[in-house]
């Protein structure tokens, strides 16, 4: 079987709009930053002071589109061009770039919780930019929808997609529990956290499929369904076997010829014959 490595594709609009916007961004903030160092940073980066005690209420959108350096903007914008194509013409345009803002709002609210309740006490107040948390929920859903895709980590390593997702998530969930040790590092886990419960939940809920359409765990769970369905059917008809040979012999002799070992196959045939609502291949 020939190996397919998913390594980007085409650049969809939304993709196109958000790279190009998020640079333009990146421009502005390394001028603001010539003008008056850390301004930017400090007003539309997300943290805990500013947006609980001062309600600077828009820092959960404005800190995505900020960025540390240009490898750190390089990497995400990179992430959404290689995740994010497919993703976009299976959602739609509109539902792609709403996923994408949602996820990253949903995940600079989980860091400026956890930074209150871990640092406020202190007085302390870290500052996070960077779209980690909604690159991380492009990563999550491409990883349901497609999980035996496998991509190149770092270029050389081919991995499917349901492990890759897996090592990721593993990584910044024990990153998180280090974080609120206060043993962390620089890099906010929380913030890849919650961009992966954040698209979780978009994708989970009901209200999100009816304009996706699309339900992200049929990818995921689909051979299972079928391997089952399959084994049902097998089932059955092997239980219409056993009722036919059994009613014949009942219909000659009597239900009372039957042996104890054929009533418990007559009656095992019996619960596995008649089909139910359970069977039905979504």
């Amino acid at each position: 079987m020939q190996s397919y490595y998913h390594f980007g594709s085409a650049i969809t609009p939304s993709v196109k709009k958000i790279i190009i916007f998020t640079s333009i961004i990146y421009i502005i903030q390394l001028i603001g930053n010539i003008i008056t160092p850390g301004f930017v940073e400090t007003t539309f980066g997300i943290n805990h002071i500013g947006f609980i005690h001062q309600l600077k209420l828009w820092q959960p959108l404005t800190y995505m589109f900020l960025h540390g350096n240009f490898f750190h903007i390089f990497f995400n914008m990179f992430a959404l061009w290689m995740f994010g194509g497919d993703l976009e013409e299976l959602f739609g345009s509109k539902n792609f770039t709403k996923y994408y803002l949602y996820s990253g709002i949903g995940a600079g609210l989980c860091i400026a919780l956890m930074n209150y309740y871990i640092f406020d006490s202190y007085g302390y107040s870290p500052i996070t930019i960077g779209a980690s948390g909604a690159i991380y929920a492009l990563l999550l859903a491409y990883g349901m929808i497609w999980p035996e895709r496998e991509v190149l980590l770092y270029f050389l390593f081919p991995i499917k997609m349901k492990y890759l997702l897996l090592i990721f998530g593993g990584i910044e969930f024990f990153g998180t529990l280090a974080s609120a040790s206060g043993a962390g590092g620089n890099i906010s886990h929380i913030g890849h956290v919650g961009g992966l419960i954040t698209g979780f939940i978009l994708l989970k809920s009901k209200f999100w499929y009816k304009r996706v359409s699309l339900n992200p765990f049929d990818s995921l769970f689909r051979n299972y369904r079928l391997a089952r369905h399959k084994k049902r059917i097998e089932e059955r008809i092997k239980a219409k076997e056993i009722i036919d040979t059994l009613l014949d012999k009942i219909t000659r002799y009597g239900y009372g010829s039957l042996s104890p070992e054929e009533k418990r196959q007559l009656e095992w045939a019996r619960k596995h014959f008649y089909p139910s609502n359970n069977d039905i291949i979504h």
